[in-house]
């Protein structure tokens, strides 16, 4: 008998080897390894390509070296996209394949693409510094309410990080190569982060991002790099109206759920029973049948917290042209945004408007008159986001938000604080917090042309800017008292407590 048993133990423990052995194959298994050449028209290797996993989970690139090699891990059915300044971007399908060369061809236009850098203009092939640069319509591509956050994985080098996502909050941090926030030039003037993030993306030309020396020109304050934003002008010739408008729905990433009342006190028995010193269930089968048979209640606080999905929406309306001698763009951008408390009461609405026009003087000399506007208001419960969800995480699941069957009274017993989550989302019972942002931003510049004082000047210019800024910020609290209920058990009446803060 014991002889029979040792065997059966060797078997379950070669079984479980084999178990042991085989789970990591299936991780190696969801991956293959690509490897192969990327070549020019002529046949000629291309060193610096960047090959990037197109909807990967997380970011998957690689480049290629001197000789144009590379080679790069890529998840079962997902896609290659090989992209190098100068050639146009092209797709893979990798298929099973385990060598994929490809042959890019060469794209003269992006060459000649116009890169805003301190002070002028280069063309992308006459380019010597560390400068990288991404058009308006190409961050456009990610929706979102933020321009910084729109940068995203779109220039190297470059972090974006979000600190909350609380509707309004403009807390993004960014830096060029982990060196420090870098300094911000809107239209030639220096501004904050939050004027960047506050811009409506409709508005946005292009992003020039001067990362070594190139960003010197700008002194002391360019030492963690430099954003050169430019913003849409008016180009000659007829009226041009466009329109764009989008509404979208966010949802968390991942939302942790309390447990519901029966997971609760199995949890809480096993910690008291397992107690080293010894212990005894804290919860009884009478406490068990209670909340399945409906005698005593307790709340899907998640559900009654939390939404789905949070809508958003965006509309923006634009009119540009003129003749060759004056030029102008008026643009208009409403947002609005809604966070993810089923109350609604978090919320942000952003009102921009925006005018350029150029306009030449004299032979030489040119007017750049610059004028954009902000308002903006931030909707809030009285009580911060983060003392809701740190509240609604102490709350005790086994009992209700609600005293009454009918949820109408809001209860306080067995309450963290006896402070009730659903009453805090609610601005119609807590009261709220508003905070209204006007600015006005402007700019005048003169420019001349020094060539036309003598053919010795050609390719210098004299520019002359100034500058008008104008905030107002308004902040508005409005607090009320109201009344929590407890059932007694003893009179089988609620009593009521009144809550302050």
């Amino acid at each position: 008998m014991k002889k029979d048993i040792g065997k059966s133990r060797r078997r379950l423990s070669t079984l479980l080897v084999l178990m042991a052995l085989g789970i990591p194959s299936i991780g190696w298994a969801q991956q293959r390894n690509v490897r192969g050449k990327v070549l020019d028209s002529n046949n000629k290797p291309i060193a610096g390509v960047t090959i990037s996993v197109q909807n990967a989970d997380s970011r998957i690139e690689t480049t290629t070296n001197a000789d144009g090699s590379y080679s790069i891990n890529v998840p079962e059915g997902k896609k290659l996209l090989f992209k190098s300044l100068g050639f146009s971007a092209k797709e893979e399908v990798t298929d099973g394949k385990s060598t994929i060369n490809v042959v890019l061809q060469s794209d003269d236009m992006q060459l000649e693409t116009v890169v805003v850098v301190g002070y002028g203009t280069q063309r992308k092939q006459s380019l010597t510094g560390a400068i990288a640069s991404v058009k308006g319509t190409e961050m456009r591509q990610t929706k979102n309410e933020n321009p910084q956050n729109m940068l995203t994985g779109r220039v190297a080098g470059v972090r974006v990080w979000q600190k909350s996502a609380e509707p309004g909050a403009y807390s993004a941090n960014f830096d060029i190569r982990g060196m420090g926030a870098p300094l911000v030039v809107i239209d030639g003037v220096p501004r904050t982060s939050e004027d960047f993030q506050r811009l409506n993306p409709s508005d946005i030309e292009d992003v020039s991002v001067l990362k070594d020396a190139s960003a010197a020109i700008y002194g002391v304050r360019s030492a963690n790099g430099v954003v050169l934003v430019t913003t849409k002008k008016g180009k000659e010739g007829k009226t041009i109206v466009n329109y764009n408008g989008s509404y979208t729905f966010q949802r968390p990433s991942g939302l942790p759920v309390l447990a519901d009342a029966i997971s609760a006190m199995t949890v809480y028995n096993e910690k008291s029973m397992n107690n080293i010193n010894g212990g005894s269930p804290i919860y009884t089968e009478k406490d068990f049948e209670d909340f399945r048979n409906g005698t005593r209640r307790s709340s899907d606080w998640t559900g009654l917290i939390f939404s789905k999905y949070a809508p958003q929406t965006q509309h923006d309306v634009s009119f540009s042209g003129g003749s060759n001698k004056v030029q102008y763009y008026i643009g208009g951008g409403y947002s609005y945004q809604q966070g993810f408390f089923k109350s609604g009461d978090l919320n942000y609405n952003k009102y921009n408007l925006r005018s350029t026009i150029s306009a030449e003087l004299a032979r030489g000399l040119k007017l750049d008159l610059n004028i954009s506007g902000m308002a903006d208001q931030q909707n809030n419960p009285y009580n911060s986001a983060v003392d809701i969800i740190r509240n609604y995480w102490r709350q005790g699941v086994l009992f209700p938000a609600y005293a009454d069957p009918e949820n109408t009274m809001l209860n306080y017993e067995g309450l963290d604080l006896e402070q009730n989550t659903a009453a805090m989302i609610d601005a119609s019972i807590s009261r709220y917090r508003k905070l209204n942002k006007k600015t006005c931003q402007s700019s005048a510049a003169l420019n001349y042309d020094l060539s036309n004082l003598s053919p010795f000047l050609q390719g210098f210019s004299a520019k002359a800017l100034n500058s008008y800024d104008y905030r107002a910020d308004n902040k508005s609290l409005f607090i009320k008292e109201y009344y929590q209920y407890a059932l007694n058990k003893t009179t089988g009446k609620y009593d009521q407590k009144l809550y302050t803060l």
